[in-house]
């Protein structure tokens, strides 16, 4: 019940992000992977218009989770995948409450 239900926020979040694609990414390279990305719960990290790239400071903790800007990232938000942009990528909204974090992909951390 609590997974179908957090599948149900995710998409009428993710339905609402999506409303603020406007087309700039329909050429972009990595258009399909920003637009696939899930985390480990199952939950889309939407599209590339909530895609942030985060070229700021981000420590990784051995549980998994990640620290940046003052905010603890869930190890389950966090992507094992190969990310090709080069850069961090944090898929998050901001609203009322503060920022709503969907996934964290780590970049080469170079």
């Amino acid at each position: 019940m609590l997974k179908a239900m957090m599948a149900l926020t995710g998409l009428f979040l993710c339905g609402a992000a999506l409303a603020k694609d406007d087309g700039r990414y329909a050429n972009s390279p990595n258009k399909k992977w920003f637009s696939e990305q899930k985390n480990e719960a199952g939950m889309s990290c939407c599209d590339e218009a909530d895609g942030h790239i985060y070229e700021g400071d981000y420590k990784i903790n051995p549980d998994g989770s990640v620290e940046a800007e003052g905010h603890k990232i869930e190890a389950y938000k966090v992507l094992k995948t190969h990310n090709p942009t080069g850069k961090a990528v944090w898929w998050y909204i901001e609203n009322g409450y503060g920022r709503t974090t969907y996934c964290f992909s780590p970049g080469s951390l170079t």
